[in-house]
């Protein structure tokens, strides 16, 4: 009896959570059709409002739909003086960190793996120009907005502990590379992305160099021990790493 029960309630929750997810998806229907539209100001007024919204301020699709419209509008001509690039572009990674605040176990993420790429791609050729330039400031608040983001890419916490180093900001970059230690630990490397590796490829490098500048070889030997099995086979890496030998 208690088996027929116990599965009962099973199927009963199955039917609700789906019930639940259709009910969601419906909700924000509106949302998505404004952006398959391209309609990324009439969106924009509609996610704010959403996320004003006592009932769906919680909800993390609103938040995402925002950073799309944000992100797409920054690439486009026609939006320069309403929008300008750089700020819309600011508004999109604003929008992606609020977004995962509301899904912190990634459930979206995933689903928008491509959108996140790309947006990762851009924020990562923002920062480099910043960083050629060593204006280490502007550059973090990139890796930071990554690391918002997607708190798993072992990279943008690299660089970001980098540009905290560069900065003098000795406290804080200590924490960062503790918990970029911790992503590469538990991170299968193998399955970043081609962006998140090379993103992991600066951060090792910058974060490496720094290391053995300082006379931790052994330190600088364990951050590329822990990325070898991606980026072995650089010729830079390889260079470098011999050098903690």
């Amino acid at each position: 009896m208690n088996k027929i029960k116990n599965t009962f309630l099973f199927f009963t929750l199955m039917i609700l959570a789906a019930g639940t997810q259709a009910q969601t998806d419906a909700e924000f229907e509106d949302l998505r059709n404004l952006y398959m539209d391209e309609k990324y100001e009439k969106l924009i007024v509609k996610g704010e409002k959403y996320v004003e919204n006592d009932k769906t301020r919680k909800d993390a699709s609103p938040y995402l739909y925002l950073s799309k419209a944000y992100f797409e509008i920054s690439k486009l001509e026609e939006y320069n003086e309403e929008y300008p690039p750089e700020k819309a572009f600011s508004n999109a990674l604003k929008w992606a960190s609020k977004y995962r605040k509301k899904d912190p176990e990634g459930a979206l993420f995933s689903e928008n793996d491509l959108y996140f790429r790309e947006l990762k791609e851009s924020a990562m050729q923002e920062a480099g120009g910043f960083m050629s330039d060593q204006k280490y400031s502007r550059a973090k608040r990139y890796y930071d907005a990554i690391c918002k983001f997607d708190p798993e890419d072992p990279g943008a916490w690299l660089m970001l502990g980098y540009c905290q180093i560069q900065m003098k900001a000795m406290t804080e970059s200590s924490m960062t590379f503790k918990e970029a230690g911790k992503v590469l630990a538990a991170r299968d490397l193998e399955t970043l992305n081609s962006v998140e590796k090379k993103i992991l490829r600066e951060g090792v490098l910058n974060y490496s160099q720094h290391l053995i500048d300082a006379g931790m070889r052994d330190s600088a030997r364990v951050t590329m021990d822990l990325s070898a099995v991606v980026l072995e086979g650089d010729s830079e890496f390889d260079m470098l790493y011999k050098r903690t030998r």
